[in-house]
């Protein structure tokens, strides 16, 4: 597995969102599902409706008024650079473009084999620029920052990475992709709860359209219209006596 797959994606989006605003850098990753869409179209055979990819559309409209109503946007636009907002569009590519692909591994080796090795080349890679930035910026250990290092590894990366891949190869990648326009919303709320924080009427509209969205992109099919193809159909078809599974 090349491991550069694993680990481009995560180098792009920390230097590009450290040239964009939090607005900008959210609203380009929400891309993220739409891509994955498309690339599960081009390899995975996985058939689009119009309501169906209307609804991916509305729901990425949906996580922009979410993302814009967090912030004045002058300050936004004044924060945001060309090349910051091209690294995080290159990050939000390659990332859909792994998912896709790594459903394709998954299915010859297993999610648990991809998971593992993804995990692990992704550590090994990254490595090196951990130690460089552990020797020039000050930090000390702490009881808080282990757990949240823990917390962030094994929950966050290894077993949410492991449900993506299984969720990817059991449902189609329009309904597995659509969900993660729930993610900063729930991020945005559980923010309000926690801190404080106004929720405008921009995220109220914002998450209207993302429900709606959702709905939309699980709709089927209309009687008489060809039924999609099951998720990794491509490959299931290929599979012979022996191959792994999860």
């Amino acid at each position: 597995m090349d491991d550069g797959m694993v680990v481009e994606p995560q180098v792009a989006q920390t230097f590009g969102v450290a040239g964009t605003s939090a607005s900008v850098g959210t609203t380009i990753s929400a891309a993220i599902p739409a891509f994955v869409v498309f690339f599960a179209a081009l390899r995975l055979r996985q058939p689009v409706s119009r309501l169906q990819a209307f609804g991916i559309l509305a729901a990425f409209v949906g996580i922009a008024l979410v993302a814009w109503g967090r912030g004045d946007a002058a300050s936004a636009a004044s924060q945001t650079s060309l090349g910051g907002a091209a690294l995080v569009l290159l990050s939000a590519l390659t990332i859909a473009f792994y998912y896709v692909w790594s459903v394709e591994l998954s299915d010859r080796h297993g999610t648990a084999a991809v998971a593992a090795w993804s995990t692990l080349f992704g550590f090994l890679a990254l490595l090196p620029w951990a130690i460089w930035e552990a020797s020039h910026v000050p930090f000390t250990l702490s009881a808080t920052g282990l757990a949240s290092a823990l917390y962030l590894g094994v929950m966050v990366t290894v077993a949410g990475l492991f449900l993506w891949l299984h969720l990817l190869r059991t449902v189609p990648a329009r309904i597995a992709a659509s969900i993660q326009y729930l993610q900063p919303i729930i991020g945005v709320a559980a923010a309000a709860l926690m801190f404080g924080d106004d929720l405008g009427p921009l995220f109220l509209a914002g998450v209207a359209l993302v429900l709606a969205g959702l709905t939309l992109t699980v709709t089927n099919r209309r009687k008489g219209e060809p039924r999609d193809l099951e998720p990794g159909s491509r490959q299931t078809q290929s599979r012979g006596p022996g191959t792994a599974d999860s």
